[in-house]
């Protein structure tokens, strides 16, 4: 009975077709990338133009229905789903197609366990942990002060996950 931002409610019905939209397309792509009838550029290229049309509509769209994140509105939807397959297709082609993984260690292991973090953080006081470690460091950065802050704050999540994907512990779904 009440708008949760006073003039609308970005978690309301209207968001939410908008929000089912962006979970489809990501299981389209999904499903997409695990099918066995295209060879890796043939998806990387796939995606990279699915992803120019997405952008391509979402500028258009804009032009009479704003890209509002705040609202979740459907040009917003075909924005961020424009983007993440451009960039799903780069990574893609450079881990997947060619192969090179090494760099990806950061990604992997937050990737192995990034629903547990998220509802770690729901549990665990990790700004605590980070100043108890980070404080003395951090004191007199001036102006980096926030950004390093937060570097901390992911430099100490990360190292959870990395003991967690040492011992080869994951949460599934």
């Amino acid at each position: 009975g009440r708008l949760y931002r006073g003039d609308r409610d970005p978690e309301g019905l209207l968001a939410t077709v908008p929000a089912l939209a962006t979970a489809l397309a990501g299981a389209v792509t999904g499903q997409f990338l695990k099918s066995r009838n295209s060879s890796g550029y043939l998806k990387a290229g796939t995606m990279v133009f699915a992803g120019l049309i997405c952008l391509g509509l979402a500028y258009l769209w804009n032009l009479s229905f704003p890209i509002n994140k705040n609202l979740w509105t459907s040009s917003f939807m075909l924005l961020c789903a424009g983007w993440s397959l451009l960039f799903l297709a780069l990574f893609y082609l450079v881990i997947d197609v060619w192969r090179l993984r090494s760099w990806a260690l950061f990604f992997v292991v937050i990737g192995c366990n990034s629903i547990l973090i998220y509802m770690a953080s729901k549990f665990v006081d990790f700004a605590y942990t980070t100043h108890f470690f980070f404080d003395g460091l951090l004191k007199n950065t001036g102006a980096y002060q926030p950004l390093l802050w937060a570097i901390a704050v992911v430099f100490v999540k990360w190292f959870l996950l990395l003991l967690l994907y040492s011992k080869r512990i994951f949460l599934r779904v």
